[in-house]
């Protein structure tokens, strides 16, 4: 099927593996967006919306899970299941895709690089989001086109060299900012990392610390550059904060171990989340 327009708004692993599940091509009318598509766009099931509002209306070809009622499965999950898939490595991708964008623990250890270090390395190289998304598909259309398992460490393939040492760069830089990590305990003894880093792969570096909920503090993400804070937990639910926090500023959103601070930007000062966290766990 082709599309009249596809619709993304942040290019990241889930949304890469929706557009190559819905069969996306490069030449394809691809619009990035900053905010949730339009109701007309919505609407119309020739308009396929990765991750832009629409969230439940997969008949639709809308594939979203960001909403503050329902708990959805990620948006390839959506995609895998209305697509009536029976693909057994496509699922392992889709399975994968989910773990990372839910922000689980693998079952086993996965020595450097994962599949996720490789996207990842590729955002820190590419800053064009259309370019992010369609590199992405390529990344994903290789691991399924050379049988790569996506719980494996990635084989060293030249075409992603370039995204291996970005990432090596990046994880000395996380490293780094680590050193500043703050640790603090809530009023029922929950114990809150919080980091400042502009890095990629600060969650799982403040879990690994024996955090049990993590905070990132990015005063200066994506381009233009914008505050974003993410707040996240492997074993407590956290999505009970969104309705609080939009009272300070609307826009946060996210499920119940992983939310996020508006796309736009957040006026909050550190300390002032901290201090609502602090009273709320």
């Amino acid at each position: 099927m082709r599309y009249e327009k596809v619709i993304i708004q942040k290019p990241d692993l889930d949304t890469c593996l929706t557009g190559l599940i819905c069969g996306v091509k490069e030449d394809d009318n691809i619009v990035v967006l900053s905010h949730d598509a339009d109701e007309e766009d919505l609407r119309n099931p020739n308009v396929l919306c990765i991750e832009s509002g629409g969230s439940g209306l997969a008949h639709l070809n809308n594939f979203d899970h960001h909403d503050p009622v329902r708990c959805l499965p990620p948006a390839c999950r959506q995609a895998y299941e209305a697509k009536g898939g029976d693909n057994d490595e496509l699922k392992r991708l889709v399975d994968y895709v989910c773990m990372v964008d839910e922000g689980l623990a693998s079952e086993h250890t996965i020595e450097f690089p994962s599949l996720s270090n490789i996207f990842s390395g590729m955002l820190l190289i590419e800053p064009d989001k259309k370019r992010q998304f369609l590199k992405g598909l390529e990344i994903l259309n290789r691991v399924l086109q050379s049988h790569i398992d996506p719980f494996s460490t990635m084989p060293d393939l030249a075409e992603w060299e370039a995204y291996r040492s970005a990432k090596i760069e990046n994880q000395l830089m996380l490293s780094e900012a680590l050193k500043g990590l703050s640790i603090y305990h809530s009023r029922r003894g929950i114990i809150i990392g919080f980091l400042q880093t502009e890095a990629i792969g600060g969650l799982e570096a403040i879990f690994a610390r024996g955090c049990e909920v993590a905070v990132l503090y990015n005063p200066r993400f994506g381009i233009p550059p914008v505050v974003k804070f993410t707040i996240a937990s492997r074993n407590i639910e956290v999505g009970h904060l969104i309705e609080l926090l939009r009272k300070f500023e609307d826009g946060w959103g996210g499920r119940q171990r992983i939310i996020g601070s508006p796309r736009s930007g957040s006026n909050m000062k550190p300390e002032e989340l901290l201090s609502l966290l602090i009273e709320n766990f």
